[in-house]
């Protein structure tokens, strides 16, 4: 197989020392534990926002149980509490001006209450005041040393958490810090993530993507990482995709996002083999807001525009939510760039991969010669006639994005809630593609030039005629897509069990338009003999000149070999879930909790091509047949979190979370999928925590009833290398080494198995009192994965030419040229990935200089072992870019982070952050020779100012890419000469940004 990177070494000792090193930091750590009382100090960094949500964060922070109802605090908004101050001062100034007291229990247990609780209340003795016990109040119980916090779903359990500090690793992306990026779509928040790699798809793909947006956690495929709005499954992408668009979701109405990093199966169920990402939407929004926003790049293009409003209000029993933008992106075009001017890169130490499909014929005749139309005639082609498609095409494509979303909560009684979410978001893209090759000798059928065509002189049939349509209008893909979803839910509280009952549906349609397309079948026929073609008043077919130079085709010509091909589809999902969780009693070391619950789910897909593209009669686009396919999924799931030890003498716990998942799918089978999880507690400073989990991936509706596929796919052939022909078994005589597009055919496969998946994780989490507001976390990870499902023509070309496998998939013709690959979804595949996160927060107290919050995260990548076949070696492509065009992997660098800094100071605030990814390996087309992709590193910078003039006023001006570094030179990249997944091309871009809130 051909690759870069380290081979497969056995097991090292690394992980082992790497892990006894974070528990000598824990031991070297250990502190005794206190517990904290409202006249001690804290450092806090509270956001304004939602009070309920502040008053968990007060009780994170400040080590002490607080206990309030969600409906006396949920309408209401606090403003920020910063900086070192006693908790007693803390929770005063949450709760100023919001008619609520609070009292305290005990030395540790905080009570929340209305202010006039004994003159409203039916019943008086639920207040509590001086003398009330434990007891008295009714979410206590009696003889349990803590009181139970009643707080959100986080992502990753089902079961209600105060906080984050769980067994497994997850980080937020707050609504402060999705401010400060500056960012107006989720695939460009996402993007710069440390824990993001690989392939994702954006609109900084142009040739190979759709106009979606995904996210590939770890650097494995995008299906390998599930994505959840408010915790709940919705459709993936209506083209038969296998994730879902990001660019379905506006950030406008977006909370947070909670990236869980562990595979999280037993939870979740399929798909989240290497994590989970959650976008929280809004929903205890008060006021009306409106927002406009304004960038583009210093070079003049990608102007971008976003218009928002916005309106929430408290209803008397619940609330009511609205948002809606549009947006507008301009695109930027390759030749704009002098990284991706041309896909000749010789003069950047790269090599030629322009086309060999010139704009002036290029004909192969019978004896081997190679000539070139001009005007006088022909002559030799010589390695400079080639065509560079780069001059042609949308490097980042347009996209125009419309929605609206909403959500109501309305309290039935103090027990039951009923909430209701709904969306609608439609999007629109179109890509830019250079004119249209024909390669007469390599379709799928091939397309001779008949020796009587009227314009072949050559007295021959000609077999092998390579032309570049530029009489055609520029080639489009438009891409459509509407995405609705509706989520309903009733949940409450029953003899102290907590239960939820809920309804979820969603559909993504999407339609796709490539223009000035080939008509293969007519082409054809206007190329074959002359009493097949005898023009157009006669038969209705016009004889094309294939052979001549730009401009011999006439628009006569044009007009009746040009199409356009149309595809259309659609990805439903429904589900129907219920849930209970309740407090596990009389525990010999405290309070557990138990959670379970079944789902429903149907999912169906169909992608429909026109009849054309259906019946492989297009050249241009890709052809392929019907798919369609639907099933049925049922699951069962349970989630224990149970202290399973405390110390009587000392600070010391530990809990243990557990979690199972059964699931019965319709299409292939069932899987039963276990999680364990270890949380280590010393003192308030220190936690250990660790995880083991199987996870399964089912095999996509696509991967399973894709109809045959056809397209040109970019392919490294070894026997186009004169160093192999003769040496490997599978090259025979040296093939044309102009070519690097060939034709493939791939399909569904019904008897697909699920990948299967085991991920372990190991880390701390490090509060150091004496160093105030600093946290800091390490954690290591690891997944493998068997029976992945692949469909690699690379490998199957590769394999060949080494051992001469799978010679029933690979056809070349006499002069040893590929002309036609096979390569079905099957189930071979394995992996292996291995590394480690960090991260650093640090809040400075405040002072007369303001705020400080400094935050970090990194990730290293240790190996990534990858493997397409059992009788194929490993190969770690950790620290390699092999790009996604010809099959690969994309970007996987080993070191990958971020960091930034807030400040706020009165009516300023500012940020400064830095990306940075690491140098990769790549190997330089038709050779073996290894080049490296440089490191690189931006500073974006944002300043926004809160004016007096009207209240809510905000003026935001802000930079990206402020030293204007350029993406680095990527030889082996088809899309711009660069790695447009881990850098951007766009180099320095500003924006500005005018919000009022009433």
């Amino acid at each position: 197989m051909p690759g870069i990177g380290r081979q497969s070494l056995k097991p090292s000792k690394r992980w082992l020392q790497s892990w006894l090193l974070l528990l000598s930091v824990a031991v070297n750590c250990w502190s005794a534990n206190t517990f904290a009382s409202v006249d001690d100090s804290s450092v806090f960094d509270i956001d304004a926002g939602q009070l309920s949500t502040a008053l968990i964060e007060f009780s994170r922070q400040s080590g002490l149980y607080i206990v309030f109802s969600d409906k006396l605090t949920r309408h209401l908004q606090v403003d920020a509490v910063v900086g070192k101050q006693t908790n007693k001062s803390a929770l005063e100034k949450l709760l100023n001006r919001s008619g609520l007291d609070w009292e305290a229990m005990d030395d540790h247990i905080i009570a929340v209450f209305e202010a006039s609780c004994a003159d409203n209340s039916s019943n008086p003795q639920d207040c509590p005041d001086s003398s009330a016990t434990l007891a008295n109040y009714p979410l206590y119980t009696p003889g349990i040393e803590e009181t139970y916090i009643y707080g959100n779903r986080t992502t990753g359990s089902r079961i209600r958490r105060s906080d984050y500090l769980g067994a497994a690793p997850v980080e937020v992306i707050s609504a402060p810090d999705i401010e400060s990026s500056g960012a107006q779509t989720l695939g460009e928040i996402l993007k710069f993530v440390p824990a993001v790699a690989g392939n994702a798809i954006s609109t900084a793909i142009s040739n190979g993507g759709d106009g979606t947006a995904t996210v590939t956690l770890r650097g494995l495929p995008a299906s390998n990482t599930l994505v959840l709005i408010n915790g709940r499954r919705v459709a993936n992408d209506g083209l038969a995709g296998e994730a879902v668009d990001l660019n379905s979701i506006p950030p406008a109405a977006v909370e947070r996002i909670e990236i869980l990093k562990d595979g999280a199966s037993a939870v979740y169920g399929s798909d989240a083999i290497a994590g989970v990402v959650n976008v929280i939407m809004k929903r205890d929004f008060r006021g009306f807001l409106a927002e406009t926003f304004y960038g583009e790049a210093s070079r003049g293009d990608l102007k971008t525009q976003t218009h928002t409003v916005q309106y929430g209000t408290a209803l008397p029993n619940g609330s009511f939510f609205v948002s809606a933008s549009a947006y507008d992106q301009d695109p930027i075009y390759s030749r704009d760039r002098s990284v991706s001017r041309s896909a000749d890169t010789r003069l950047r130490g790269g090599t030629d991969q322009r086309s060999s499909a010139t704009s002036a014929s290029r004909v192969v005749l019978s004896d081997g010669s190679t000539l070139i139309a001009t005007n006088s005639g022909y002559r030799a082609a010589t390695d400079e006639d080639l065509f560079n498609y780069q001059a042609f095409t949308s490097a980042v494509v347009p996209l125009d994005r419309s929605s609206i979303y909403s959500n109501s909560s309305y309290d039935i009684n103090e027990q039951i809630t009923v909430a209701i979410d709904a969306s609608y978001v439609k999007t629109e893209s179109k890509a830019t593609l250079a004119p249209t090759p024909v390669f007469t000798g390599f379709e799928q059928e091939p397309i001779p030039i008949d020796a009587s065509n009227r314009y072949n002189n050559f007295g021959e049939t000609l077999l092998d005629v390579r032309r570049r349509l530029v009489e055609f209008p520029v080639r489009t893909q438009r891409n459509e897509s509407e995405v609705t979803r509706f989520a309903a839910s009733i949940e409450g509280l029953f003899d102290d069990w907590n239960w939820d009952l809920a309804y979820n549906w969603s559909r993504s349609e999407a339609d796709e338009t490539l223009t000035s397309i080939v008509n293969a079948d007519r082409l054809r026929q206007a190329l074959g003999p002359a009493s097949n073609c005898q023009g157009a008043d006669i038969d209705g077919c016009v004889p094309v000149n294939l052979l001549g130079t730009p401009s011999s085709i006439t628009h006569d010509q044009v007009d009746f070999i040009r199409t356009k091909g149309d595809v259309s589809g659609y990805s439903t999902l429904s589900s129907l879930s219920a849930s209970a969780s309740n407090a596990v009693l009389s525990l010999p070391y405290g309070r557990g909790n138990l959670a379970f619950g079944f789902e429903y789910r149907n999912e169906a897909t169909s992608k429909r091509p026109d009849q054309l593209i259906a019946n492989t009669g297009t050249i241009g686009g890709n052809n392929f047949e019907l798919t369609r396919g639907d099933r049925d999924i049922i699951e069962f799931f349970s989630e224990v979190n149970l202290p399973a030890w405390r110390s009587s003498t000392t600070s010391l716990g530990l809990d243990v979370e557990a979690a199972l998942r059964y699931s019965d799918y319709s299409d292939f089978g069932n899987n039963t999928s276990p999680k364990l999880g270890l949380v280590f507690r010393v003192g308030n400073a220190v936690l250990l925590r660790t995880t083991y989990a199987r996870g399964f991936r089912a095999p996509s509706l696509n991967e399973l009833y894709a109809g045959v596929t056809e397209d040109q796919s970019f392919i490294s052939d070894p026997c186009t290398v004169a160093q192999n022909v003769g040496v490997l078994p599978g090259c025979v005589v040296q093939a044309d080494p102009t070519r690097n597009q060939f034709l493939t055919e791939k399909g569904g496969n019904s008897g697909l198995d699920a990948e299967q998946s085991e991920s372990y994780g190991a880390g701390i989490v490090w509060t150091p009192t004496a160093a105030g507001g600093l946290t800091l976390t390490a954690d290591l990870f690891q997944i493998e994965q068997t029976d992945v499902v692949s469909s690699s023509a690379q490998f199957i070309v590769s394999q060949n030419a080494r051992s001469g496998a799978f010679a029933d998939h690979v056809q070349r013709d006499p002069a040893g040229n590929l002309v036609l690959i096979t390569a079905n979804n099957i189930n071979v595949g394995r992996r292996k990935v291995r590394g480690a996160d960090f991260t650093a927060r640090y809040i400075v107290p405040d002072s007369r200089w303001g705020k400080f919050i400094l935050a970090s995260s990194v990730t290293y990548i240790d190996e990534y072992l990858a493997r397409l076949d059992a009788s194929s070696q490993e190969i770690d492509f950790a620290g390699t870019f092999r790009d996604e065009a010809s099959e690969g992997l994309g970007g996987i660098p080993q070191w990958k982070g971020q960091a930034n800094l807030r400040w706020i100071r009165k009516r300023w605030q500012a940020g400064y952050e830095i990306h940075f990814v690491d140098a990769m390996e790549e190997l330089q087309p038709g050779t073996n020779i290894k080049k490296e992709i440089d490191s690189w590193a931006v500073h974006d910078l944002q300043a926004s100012y809160n004016f007096d003039l009207l209240r809510g006023l905000r003026w935001t001006l802000g930079i990206d890419n402020l030293m204007d570094t350029s993406a680095p030179l990527a030889v082996s990249a088809f899309n711009d000469n660069i790695d447009g997944r881990s850098h951007e091309l766009r180099g320095r871009y500003w924006y500005t940004k005018l919000s009022q809130r009433f």
